[in-house]
């Protein structure tokens, strides 16, 4: 799916109820202590949907299947190379049920929250914008 000018990122927003889960991003690494759902660089040979169900597994321990594509954001690299990052968001539906277990490599805290406390978190710029959309479609795009 990528290619030498675009790159995809897949996510998965994973609700309880109508919590979202949110995953904080170990200091350090990039976007640091910023709250983002579970998701991460789909690899070559894969989909979209199948990297948002694998970066679920890998980033909370949790099993899901995904549903339709909620958000897809453009933008260009922020270190200046020639390429355009596709960040694609799809509801998740969990298999099972289950404590979420985080990569502590990746991630340091998580949490269950409504779309309005969402907003009172430093969240990623994409889980913020979709947020945003969900809590007002008539601003969304």
């Amino acid at each position: 799916m990528n290619s030498d000018t675009d790159r995809f990122v897949a996510h998965a927003w994973v609700s309880r109820g109508d919590k979202v889960l949110l995953l904080r991003r170990r200091a350090g690494r990039y976007l640091g202590s910023q709250w983002d759902v579970p998701g991460g660089t789909v690899e070559d040979g894969e989909s979209c949907d199948e990297a948002a169900i694998r970066e679920t597994w890998e980033e909370a321990g949790l099993r899901v299947s995904v549903a339709e594509e909620l958000a897809h954001y453009t933008n260009a690299d922020t270190h200046g190379r020639p390429l355009t990052f596709h960040t694609v968001t799809y509801r998740a539906i969990e298999i099972a049920s289950g404590p979420v277990t985080l990569a502590p490599a990746e991630h340091d805290d998580h949490r269950w929250a409504t779309l309005q406390e969402a907003l009172r978190l430093d969240l990623v710029w994409h889980v913020r914008s979709t947020v945003r959309s969900l809590l007002d479609p008539e601003t969304a795009g």
